[in-house]
């Protein structure tokens, strides 16, 4: 009788081959070189993750999730929450780990692009960013048309600066970058939110 797959074995497989990704791309990913490199044999991956594009579908939300524990969940924060959350989140971007996951999430979503059957983890997980932060505006006071504009703008933005870091490793120009940034976005919300007085 086979035994009963346990959740917290896959849990504790994904973050290991995270970290054995680190310097690794996912292109060159096999069962074989995973498993050789994690020191296991290559049937427990395939008793975890099924076939190569499911692993690779868990290694991408294995990597989204690693900003889970910082997120602010349903509550509307201030604005000067958002930003020191915002600010904790793009520094843990400039350690080591967090810039070569970054860069596995490029890679995937460079990928998809061109993939027969895209896997659509790297735009759910853009779209989640923006979401949230076009509903943070909105609650602000901002119309959805143009909370999503502006919050879009944003996370694009941001992701480009974090391209800047991945390619470049330049970790003092892309923080001068992301505060200038950030600036912009407070100057600019000041000046602009429309008053909640009268709203529910």
């Amino acid at each position: 009788m086979a035994r009963p797959p346990r959740p917290e074995r896959k849990t504790e497989l994904l973050e290991q081959i995270l970290e054995f990704l680190l310097d690794k791309t996912l292109a060159d990913l096999t069962f074989r070189s995973l498993a050789d490199g994690l020191g296991i044999s290559s049937y427990v991956l395939v008793y975890h993750f099924g076939n190569r594009e499911q692993l690779v579908s868990e290694i991408i939300r294995g990597i989204e999730s690693r900003f889970d524990r910082q997120h602010p969940g349903a509550e509307h924060l201030g604005l000067t929450e958002l930003v020191l959350w915002a600010r904790a989140t793009f520094a843990e971007s400039l350690e080591y780990r967090g810039r070569q996951l970054q860069r596995l999430e490029f890679e995937a979503a460079v990928q998809d692009v061109v993939a027969e059957h895209a896997r659509g983890n790297s735009v759910a997980g853009y779209r989640r960013w923006c979401d949230f932060l076009a509903s943070w505006l909105e609650g602000e006071g901002f119309s959805p048309a143009e909370a999503a504009v502006r919050g879009r703008t944003f996370v694009a933005s941001v992701m480009g600066i974090l391209y800047d870091y991945v390619i470049c490793g330049d970790r003092e120009a892309v923080s001068a970058s992301f505060e200038m940034l950030v600036d912009a976005f407070v100057r600019q919300l000041e000046a602009t939110r429309p008053s909640l007085e009268g709203r529910a």
